[in-house]
């Protein structure tokens, strides 16, 4: 029924619809006629609803109109979009096409391929060119993270992983070089970079990138960077070249290098020239140059050198050449060094130092020194036999003295013994004092003999302390002896040994006014070492070393508090010579001193 109202032409269509509202208008009239007959609207109710009837039909009729119009006009609209759409995508395949035309003919001729990796499902997207880069076919396998590992080169996959591995935790770019494996066999060098894409959550997803083949700009890099290198160190070695030249015609030394067996000269410096006495002596050889006594002294050694290959060093040769004073002996140091490639050896380097004067002054030295050694021991000697003399009359005294305190020629009063008792306290300090000058003189005309053997250090210690305490107790001065509980043993003289520690406990006591004195040893490192500390007036640093010179005392006036000859330290470092060892000392003015004697363990 729609169909057929629409067959009909639409001018009709609105007589129709007009003639439907007059018949409807009559038909309401016809039905509300009671209700108009009671009425004196009914004489206008009539027309108006016919009226309004047919205005109602004919507005209906131009809204079809212009419902049909606009319908008309939009389908011919939707049409001309319909067929632009389909151009524009055209278009858009057109241009899709030849981009991806021009980004894989880019990527040819760049040698750079792009990839893609699906982090979770491990699954890499790779480019045309990125196949054909590592020498397979585009699209011929599926790549994972292992199969791109198992196409790099070996010793670059731990690499690669780190910095994977670096990137993902980072969320940082990266870019570096390594080797690949082509699945063809070549290895070539591609340099990557890549992105790190995240998701919603910062989480890693995806990573985006290129890898691209530089093998020939890193070659031709490294070549560049070979030939910079290569000609800077030609620039250097020609440099160096003219500076040994120049250092080779000025040395002070001679120079020369003597070519083949017969010893003919090709190279000679000033020096060796003025030796020689000769303006050129290039081309020649030695038997044309040098005199019959230099060639007779010098001529086999330098056959020798050449023959065997074994170079020659002389030491204070003398030598007589033209270019000096006639007939006069020169001395010098000689260096025959043999010059071979790697075949033989084709030459012989000489290089001579004139050492005359050295010679000449070491002569002197030598016959001063013998002179001096004479006076030393003639004047150890003298001491001696002094000290000898001394020593024989001064044990009377002694002995004599001791025999007069004890009543043998007669009573003594107590004032008698006082002076007698001076006499005897004196007589054994100047017998210390020529015992001290005495074996300082053994020692330095070398007539001191050890007599070394194993020695218990704990044994020996004991024995020190029984004689130091008395000294210490007689100053009102503590005496400590520290001793450690290992068995500790030295190979020494005892005696010497001994001496030294009661030397140095001896010098500790003088110069301590209050306080205490400590002897102590401890094993350390293959040695022994024995310590003696004491609480004294200490040494300033200026006068460490000095106070181990004999007749050196730490109070240098006549008005000194300590006595003695300042020989006491010289002897002890003496006696610590002779036996192998060492002595040194910690001081501190006001503080005290620690003197350290350190001996070879057994």
């Amino acid at each position: 029924m729609i169909a057929s109202w629409r067959r009909i032409p639409e001018a009709n269509r609105g007589y129709i619809v007009a003639m439907a509202s007059v018949a409807a208008a009559a038909i309401a009239v016809f039905v509300l006629r009671d209700f108009l007959s009671r009425s004196t609207f009914v004489l206008f109710a009539a027309p108006v609803a016919i009226g309004v009837f047919v205005g109602v039909g004919l507005l209906v009729v131009h809204l079809n109109g212009l419902i049909r119009a606009a319908r008309a006009d939009a389908q011919r609209y939707a049409s001309q979009m319909e067929e632009q759409a389909m151009e524009l995508e055209e278009t858009h395949r057109a241009l899709e096409a030849s981009a991806s035309a021009q980004l894989a003919e880019a990527q040819s001729l760049a040698r750079l391929g792009s990839w893609e990796w699906d982090i979770a499902g491990d699954k890499v997207i790779w480019s045309d060119e990125m196949y054909r880069l590592y020498g397979l076919e585009p699209g011929s396998e599926v790549i994972d993270f292992a199969r791109y590992q198992s196409l790099l080169h070996p010793d670059d996959r731990d690499q690669v992983a780190d910095v994977v591995a670096r990137a993902i935790e980072n969320l940082e770019d990266f870019s570096y070089d390594h080797r690949v494996v082509r699945a063809d066999g070549p290895v070539r060098i591609f340099h990557a970079r890549g992105r790190v894409i995240v998701g919603p959550d910062g989480t890693p997803i995806r990573m985006l990138g290129t890898g691209q083949d530089v093998t020939e700009s890193r070659r031709a890099e490294a070549a560049l960077r070979n030939a910079t290198e290569y000609a800077a160190k030609q620039a250097s070695a020609e440099a160096a070249a003219r500076h040994l030249n120049r250092v080779f015609a000025q040395a002070p030394v001679v120079i020369a290098v003597l070519k083949g067996s017969d010893h003919t000269f090709e190279l000679a410096n000033a020096s060796a020239l003025e030796l020689l006495g000769a303006a050129d002596v290039l081309g020649k050889n030695v038997k044309e140059v040098v005199s019959d006594d230099v060639l007779t002294a010098f001529g086999s050694l330098l056959d020798n050198v050449y023959t065997t290959g074994e170079p020659f060093v002389g030491r204070e040769l003398p030598a007589r050449f033209p270019g000096g004073p006639e007939a006069a002996t020169r001395y010098f140091n000689f260096v025959f060094q043999p010059l071979s490639d790697e075949a033989e050896v084709y030459g012989v380097l000489v290089v001579a130092t004139e050492v005359t004067d050295l010679v000449g002054a070491r002569i002197k030295a030598e016959q001063a020194q013998n002179e001096a050694m004479g006076a030393s021991r003639a004047k150890s000697d003298f001491l001696a036999r002094m000290s000898h003399e001394l020593r024989t009359p001064l044990a009377a005294i002694i002995g004599y003295g001791e025999l007069l305190a004890d009543g043998i020629t007669g009573p003594v009063n107590e004032e008698q013994k006082k002076q007698l008792m001076r006499i005897r306290w004196s007589a054994n300090h100047l017998l210390s004092i020529i015992d001290e000058i005495l074996t300082l003189a053994r020692m330095e005309a070398g007539k001191e003999r050890v007599d070394a053997h194993d020695v218990e250090v704990p044994q020996l210690l004991e024995s020190v302390a029984s004689m130091a305490e008395p000294l210490a107790a007689a100053k009102g001065l503590r005496f400590n002896l520290d001793l450690q509980p290992d068995e500790i043993t030295v190979m020494t003289d005892p005696v010497k040994l001994r001496q030294v520690l009661l030397n140095l406990i001896s010098n500790a006591v003088k110069y301590t006014d209050s306080g205490a004195i400590t002897l102590s040893s401890h094993a350390a490192d293959g040695q022994v070492h024995f310590h003696v500390d004491d609480t004294g007036i200490g040494v300033s640093p200026e006068h460490i070393e000095k106070i181990f010179e004999p007749f050196w005392q730490v109070e240098q006036t006549t008005t000194r508090r300590a006595g003695g000859t300042g020989l006491g330290l010289a002897v002890t470092r003496e006696f610590v010579d002779l036996l192998g060892g060492s002595i040194s000392v910690e001081s501190e003015v006001g503080r005290g001193s620690s003197f350290r004697v350190t001996l070879p363990r057994a």
